[in-house]
Parts: C-alpha cells; sequence; structure tokens
C-alpha cells in the first residue's frame, strides 16, 4: 500500500466520522420516536450526499457505533436498523 493509497483512507475514515456525526447530531436534534440513534441507511445517504463515499450496512454500523460511543450512548445491535 502506497503513500497515496493510506492518504485517501485517512481521508475517508475522517470523513466518515464526520458523516456518522452529523447523522447522530441531526436525528437527535430532528429525530422522532423514543430511540434516536440513527438508523445506518440513513448515515449511508448522509456520507453519500456529503461526500459521495458509498458503504455497506456493516460499515456503517460501525461508523455510527463509533461516534454513539464516543458521546456515550447505547451501541446499535447488529440486528438492530436504528431510527426506532
Amino acid at each position: 500500500m502506497g503513500l497515496r493509497d493510506r492518504r485517501n483512507q485517512r481521508q475517508r475514515h475522517a470523513r466518515l466520522l464526520v458523516a456518522a456525526e452529523r447523522a447522530i447530531s441531526k436525528q437527535l436534534t430532528h429525530g422522532t420516536g423514543q430511540d434516536l440513534r440513527p438508523a445506518p441507511a440513513t448515515f449511508i445517504a448522509l456520507a453519500f450526499g456529503m461526500f459521495a463515499i458509498r458503504l455497506d450496512n456493516d460499515e456503517a454500523r460501525d461508523y455510527l457505533n463509533a461516534a454513539l460511543a464516543e458521546r456515550g450512548y447505547p451501541l446499535l445491535d447488529e440486528d438492530e436498523g436504528g431510527d426506532r
């Protein structure tokens, strides 16, 4: 893996963490229901809209869980979708 690849991976990682934080902030501000954690599908759409980054549900859940853990919120389970 070259220097450019590592730089691109770091940049993608940083952007996805920003998008995860934004998804959580938006859900807390504008969400409805008892569980104010965003669904992976919501995060996927936001990440694509912000940075044109495509990712799958598992990767989306990992980034959301990292951002949720940073804030001290409960994590999404594998069978949980959020937005409930």
